[in-house]
């Protein structure tokens, strides 16, 4: 298999705070990450660095992604004044092809006129994960994916990701909550 992320003696210290220190793992085109640990103990960190937004204390990380990397953080990323449909253009996603099925798989169908402020928590989550359906990418960083998701759209989202890493496609998330996806564990609360 292909290593898509290769990460070595990672070290991250906030203040002289360490949130953790020597972390290794490689992850190999056709697996999946699952990062977990409480909170404060540097999961958006570490997606962070694999990422190359933070650079680690200690330690290196390579990405031999060859195609952009499709990230899903915390916050949405959507223009709140623009309704479903804007945003959808605005992100380049009105003319793919999978984009009707999506819509209607994810309930938002009847929602393109709707500004996203006016939105539920829920549906903004659904409309942000639109980027990761409709991906072109090798490496999906995915930073607590169901958090605001029903249970169907949770279902959704494991049956997306297990199909991607048919595909072998990398996939790198933190969630805590229990996916039903298979995936190597690296828990930042036992380090």
């Amino acid at each position: 298999m292909k290593t898509i992320v290769k990460a070595t003696n990672l070290s991250y210290k906030i203040n002289e705070k360490k949130l953790f220190q020597n972390i290794s793992f490689d992850v190999d085109a056709g697996s999946a990450l699952h990062i977990k640990g409480g909170n404060g103990t540097g999961k958006t960190t570490l997606l962070r660095m694999i990422l190359g937004i933070s650079k680690p204390t200690r330690g290196s990380i390579e990405s031999f992604a060859y195609k952009d990397i499709c990230f899903t953080g915390h916050k949405n990323a959507l223009k709140q004044y623009l309704t479903v449909e804007d945003n959808l253009i605005l992100l380049s996603l009105n003319t793919h092809i999978n984009l009707d099925k999506y819509l209607t798989d994810l309930d938002l169908h009847n929602s393109l006129d709707v500004t996203v402020a006016n939105l539920s928590f829920g549906q903004q989550k659904k409309l942000a994960l639109l980027r990761v359906f409709l991906n072109d990418s090798d490496l999906i960083i995915l930073d607590e994916p169901c958090v605001g998701l029903d249970s169907n759209s949770q279902q959704i989202l494991c049956f997306f990701i297990n199909e991607e890493l048919k595909k072998d496609k990398c996939i790198i998330f933190s969630s805590h909550i229990r996916l039903d996806i298979e995936a190597n564990i690296l828990n930042l609360d036992k380090l």
